[in-house]
């Protein structure tokens, strides 16, 4: 940032009024559609002369003309969503409602702080371990459940929905609260799927003018997929069967979940099944003979761990059940040991990474070494989240945990 950026920002660092954006750019005294290093000057001096030699300005107007200068380069900040759909800003976003965790993930990531968000989803607010600062804070129903009046109430100046994740759901949403408020910018962006995910965040950087951030983010994404991806790639990949919270249904090819097992260096053993999410008959588990078997937990009847660490005693409980089922004695995975309990929490949305890198380690254990999934848990959460390390420990996500 140069001298003279710093020096503007310092002369209008004082307290005001939140505003919402409107079309204007503030700041572009000649229409130009540009804020000019004069422009900015001008608009200063006016303010500190009080208009008696120059045009005034209000001190929002300078904060924000100011805040473009810095990070968008003094013009109108265009954004393609993750749905194809352009979005142009006149000024930064300052009261923002946020529908899905994943993308207030994302915005942490890139130190994009809660003074932002005005209101968050419900599911968001009830997650008080991982989201702590917005224990608490309003909320605005669910992308099922929405509730209208509150969403417009707030005044915000953006809104943040999935892209491709119950899409219909969300374009009911955006449908809606356009219908009573044109202007405001709503942006589908997923933050969810790991095909796209670095996409979304470079997305979202954008938005903000947090790049160097972003960047750091994708290096961070980028290195320790490289990791996996060479253990991956070094032998062949053992059959696994991979089972959901719901007892014998499984994943197949289109789900992300199928995905997750073969970037981990797995071949699913039921990735030819027509549907994404099939319900197994158990005689043909133990007929495919899977040399790794990893339940799923964190949902369903199997709500226990994670970052809340609640009943985590119940990964042993469950894993010493799915060894124990009928006929489950012959099958190479259970004879060897390579039973397995994941925690959703690590395994779906921003984290996924951790959890495919647990996986790529129980696929290869003669490599196993080369990876770190606890490390990497710990260094996501303080480095890039803002929280304790200790809550990776991963007695609360895997078992076994070593």
């Amino acid at each position: 940032m140069n001298r003279f950026a710093v020096a503007v920002i310092a002369v209008i660092a004082v307290l005001c009024p939140l505003v919402l954006a409107d079309a204007a750019l503030p700041g572009d005294l000649d229409g130009n559609g540009v804020i000019a290093r004069e422009e900015l000057a001008s608009s200063v001096l006016g303010h500190l002369s009080g208009g008696t030699a120059l045009p005034a300005a209000s001190i929002s107007d300078l904060r924000d003309a100011a805040w473009i200068y810095v990070h968008w380069g003094g013009t109108p900040r265009t954004i393609t969503d993750s749905s194809g759909k352009s979005l142009t800003l006149t000024r930064p976003l300052r009261r923002i409602i946020v529908m899905n965790s994943e993308t207030l993930e994302t915005m942490r990531s890139l130190g994009v702080g809660k003074e932002r968000i005005v209101a968050v989803d419900k599911y968001i607010a009830q997650k008080p371990e991982f989201f702590p600062e917005y224990a608490g804070y309003p909320s605005v129903g669910s992308i099922w459940a929405p509730d209208y009046e509150k969403m417009l109430s707030l005044r915000p100046d953006a809104l943040f929905l999935y892209a491709s994740v119950s899409r219909a759901e969300c374009d009911e949403i955006e449908r809606r609260v356009t219908a009573s408020r044109p202007d405001l910018p709503v942006f589908r962006i997923d933050c969810y799927r790991p095909e796209t995910y670095l996409e979304d965040a470079a997305r979202v950087a954008e938005v903000f003018g947090k790049e160097e951030e972003g960047a750091r983010l994708a290096s961070f994404y980028t290195a320790a997929l490289a990791r996996v991806g060479s253990v991956a790639a070094s032998a062949a990949p053992p059959e696994v069967y991979f089972e959901t919270w719901n007892d014998y249904k499984t994943v197949a090819r289109g789900s992300g979940y199928h995905d997750k097992v073969t970037m981990a260096g797995g071949a699913n053993i039921f990735r030819d099944n027509p549907a994404e999410y099939p319900e197994i008959d158990p005689e043909s588990i133990i007929a495919r003979k899977p040399d790794v078997v990893i339940k799923l937990a964190g949902s369903g009847k199997y709500i226990f761990g994670g970052y809340s660490g609640e009943n985590s005693t119940r990964f042993a409980e469950v894993r010493d059940t799915l060894a124990g089922r009928a006929g489950w004695g012959s099958i190479p995975a259970v004879r060897d040991g390579r039973v397995y309990v994941l925690h959703n929490a690590i395994v779906g949305g921003p984290q996924y990474l951790i959890g495919v890198t647990y996986m790529a380690r129980w696929f290869h254990p003669d490599r196993a070494g080369e990876l770190d999934p606890e490390s990497l848990h710990r260094t996501y959460l303080q480095e890039f989240q803002g929280l304790d390390p200790g809550l990776a420990d991963p007695t609360r996500f895997v078992y076994p945990a070593r």
